[in-house]
């Protein structure tokens, strides 16, 4: 995810992390396709949905999505990443550089229809 966010900076990257439970196995990169990719994503459909396609083939089910705020060092969701939460059960991961250029990558549990936010926390296996 990092390294996606550091190749389409200064623009926003998006993807999908699929597996069980609340496990990530697969990461699904998607291509940016928002008018302003500087200040926003929206996945291209095509990919979204072929990313839904083989993460059903595989068995796995839907546990992330990500997106970066290449310009941010502590990033938190704007009040558009609320407004089009529409998976309330998945973590929703923003990634960051801090001022270093170093990845900082935080995790979130989103609620669009409370309009609120409150960070996850995750563990990180290798």
């Amino acid at each position: 995810m990092c390294a996606q966010a550091r190749a389409a900076a200064p623009k926003e990257c998006c993807g999908l992390l699929g597996g069980a439970g609340t496990e990530a196995a697969t990461l699904y990169p998607l291509r940016n396709v928002a008018p302003r990719p500087e200040v926003a994503y929206e996945a291209a459909p095509g990919e979204l949905f072929e990313a839904q396609r083989l993460m059903r083939a595989r068995g796995e089910g839907l546990v992330a999505l990500y997106h970066s705020h290449p310009r941010s060092h502590d990033p938190v969701p704007s009040a558009a990443d609320v407004r089009l939460a529409f998976y309330p059960s998945a973590i929703y991961f923003i990634i960051g550089f801090d001022p270093g250029g170093a990845c900082v990558l935080r995790a979130f549990r989103i609620s669009e229809r409370e309009g609120s936010w409150e960070r996850a926390e995750v563990r990180v296996l290798d």
